[in-house]
């Protein structure tokens, strides 16, 4: 097992990158504590880049106007990532429930859809478009539903990343592929062979590189006919949530400094192993309480 002290040693001989995410936020309620810790994929992103590499962030997306929003907005001040451009919106944030199973792993077991994001979509205007271009990076997601405005991004010449999260569907990768430089895939259920041909696959398709996570395996990541592979780093962790966005801002912090595959994979599991030191995706929780459990209104399984 290595130590945090060890793992952030490694960390910081990589140069600060400069990332901003774009679209999803949610509180994760942890149903046996009570506690709710803010996350999501591109927000937590933007703030792995700061806890993990002092980095410049920020975070752009649609937050509520209860509580839990102010929470998640008072978190990124204090953790310095730069939320000018986020929406406010009248309703609950959105918020994810995590409960225990038999073995102590944590499970999703439901949602509030979104809660405000459910139906709106974020929609860049020129002024974002004029503040991700101050980004060296800006990294998204499958469920922050911004296909539509990736060709702009492009079009700017900005560095972009997606996470499929999952296989995805071959219109979904033919669509969004031409214009993201890093996609990041699930692939943990996947065999050696699966993972071939989603590598592959996603870089026919025109991403410039692929990286496939695969659970206790490691991950592999394509780029112009080369593959590379990488094992995981033990740790002492306590909690795994959001270790997959920690690889991911590991991977672009390492990509930005001009590594190269092997060592973009390398530091993307010390990133990884890192997240699974903190509770929650990265700490900084508020009590759930009742006004919490109430917006449990799609449950993925019993409680």
């Amino acid at each position: 097992m290595r130590t945090s002290a060890l793992l952030r040693d490694r960390l910081a001989r990589i140069a600060k990158p400069s990332i901003v995410g774009v679209g999803d936020d949610v509180l994760d309620c942890y149903l046996n504590e009570d506690l709710a810790y803010p996350g999501g994929n591109a927000l937590n992103v933007s703030v792995y880049s700061r806890l993990l590499f002092d980095g410049i962030a920020g975070f752009v997306g649609i937050v509520g106007d209860d509580r839990f929003a102010q929470h998640l907005l008072a978190v990124l001040d204090e953790v310095g990532v730069d939320h000018t451009r986020v929406r406010r919106a009248a309703g609950a944030n959105g918020m994810a429930f995590v409960a225990l199973d038999d073995d102590g792993d944590r499970r999703f077991v439901g949602s509030n859809r979104g809660g405000v994001q459910e139906g709106l979509r974020l929609r860049l205007t020129e002024t974002d478009l004029d503040y991700l271009s101050g980004f060296g990076r800006v990294h998204t997601s499958v469920y922050s539903a911004i296909e539509l405005e990736l060709p702009l991004l492009r079009a700017r010449g900005i560095h972009v990343s997606f996470d499929f999260s999952d296989d995805p569907p071959a219109s979904i990768l033919e669509r969004v592929a031409p214009h993201v430089e890093v996609g990041f895939f699930s692939g943990g259920a996947l065999s050696d062979a699966e993972v071939e041909r989603l590598g592959r696959r996603a870089v026919d398709a025109g991403i410039d590189t692929a990286v496939v996570t695969l659970g206790i395996r490691g991950s592999a990541a394509f780029s112009n006919g080369a593959r590379s592979d990488a094992g995981v780093v033990p740790v002492e962790g306590i909690d795994a949530l959001g270790a997959g966005d920690a690889f991911i801002a590991g991977f672009l912090a390492a990509t930005a400094a001009g590594s190269d595959l092997d060592e973009c994979l390398e530091i993307a599991a010390v990133s990884g192993a890192l997240a699974c030191t903190y509770r929650g995706a990265f700490g900084y929780p508020v009590e759930a309480g009742a006004d919490a459990r109430a917006q449990l209104i799609r449950r993925y399984e019993a409680v």
